[in-house]
């Protein structure tokens, strides 16, 4: 193999090994978008089930406080 065909195929596994590096980058970009995306829609819904909680938490007293009596809220 004559030393410009080398130099030649060593170019073009250069330039390919590159394309691959840009492509593996943006690709990692794009996973990190993902990952904040996702801790952020964690954050949001960890508040809705703590809200949820507290929700069932008051309407488990409501119930314990009105329909305490063996009749329940008729008994008045």
């Amino acid at each position: 193999m004559a030393v410009s065909e080398l130099e030649r195929a060593f170019g073009t596994l250069s330039d390919a090994l590159n394309l691959t590096e840009s492509e593996i980058t943006e690709e990692i970009k794009i996973i990190e978008q993902q990952i904040e995306e996702l801790k952020a829609r964690i954050v949001e819904l960890t508040g809705k089930q703590e809200t949820l909680a507290h929700d069932r938490s008051s309407i488990s007293e409501m119930v314990d406080r009105y329909c305490a009596t063996e009749d329940g809220a008729n008994n008045a």
